[in-house]
């Protein structure tokens, strides 16, 4: 039988509904540092942008991309303390020479809509409350819409970035009681078939089309399929051989439609989240 497919919208409209409630009143402003030399983060700029804007939320865009380095890291710290401005997204990559660790730095963490600088990572690690990364959380919230507990059962998170993997584990094992036992790995770890195969619980971002095949997925698993790939014949994949583990997994999130409404859902929770923290009304 085929895996269920968890689709993401129900998902993400549950929690759009509860940004709609905290937003009355409130009225956030969100700054983008945007490096308009990349193609992909122009991609990524229009879609907040569009978010933003449907949602009716400021949305101002700072290009950046042939400016000099202290003139970023000026603009970084002129956003930061700018009492307008309840939450700041930084598109990266930055461009060359600019030093990405220290313009996250800069933006502190009350207007860290991302979750992407030091102390947000810190939060979360030490499970204080904070916006998070948003496809770590969109994965974690799907999870739960399906299966509330997994106590007891084996997760394995597949793939180690700052943004997504690591933070995704993070979250797993924040689950408290419920939270099952979590394996991370990556690309130097040896024989990976031999982890995801036991997982009755797969996250992955491995980010490579195709990564993870059907044979290496545990009859019955739960697939949470984070990556997004373009291939150049033209559609779109996840990290998981999807047709092939479809008939392996009793459920299955779907590329795309799967965690990408939820992540975005999220994106905009945090920048609430932001604007409450700073009390603006």
């Amino acid at each position: 039988m085929a895996a269920i497919l968890l689709h993401g919208e129900p998902v993400a409209e549950k929690i759009r509904s509860e940004v709609t409630a905290a937003l009355a009143g409130r009225r956030p402003r969100v700054a983008a540092i945007h490096n308009e030399k990349n193609a992909a983060v122009r991609v990524y700029m229009k879609r907040q942008r569009a978010v933003c804007e449907k949602g009716g939320i400021p949305y101002d865009v700072h290009p950046i991309g042939d400016a000099p380095p202290e003139e970023v890291y000026g603009l970084a710290a002129r956003l930061a303390n700018d009492p307008t401005i309840t939450g700041i997204t930084v598109h990266q990559p930055l461009p060359e020479g600019v030093d990405e660790g220290r313009v996250l730095s800069i933006v502190p963490a009350a207007k860290d809509i991302e979750a992407s600088q030091p102390e947000s990572l810190g939060r979360l690690v030490m499970g204080l409350p904070g916006p998070q990364p948003a496809a770590a959380r969109a994965a974690i919230e799907i999870l739960r819409a399906h299966r509330p507990s997994l106590r007891g059962l084996d997760a394995v998170v597949v793939g180690r970035s700052a943004l997504v993997g690591k933070p995704a584990a993070l979250m797993l094992l924040a689950m408290g009681a419920d939270a099952p036992t979590v394996t991370v790995c990556h690309t130097a770890t040896a024989d990976l078939a031999s982890h995801t195969a036991r997982a009755d619980v797969l996250v992955v971002a491995a980010g490579r089309p195709n990564a993870i095949r059907g044979s290496m997925v545990k009859r019955g698993a739960i697939v949470v399929d984070i990556g997004i790939n373009k291939l150049p014949e033209g559609p779109l994949v996840g990290d998981v051989a999807f047709d092939e583990a479809r008939e392996i997994a009793s459920a299955i999130t779907p590329v795309p439609g799967g965690v990408g409404p939820v992540a975005i859902a999220v994106w905009l929770r945090n920048i609430v989240e932001c604007a409450t923290a700073a009390r603006v009304r």
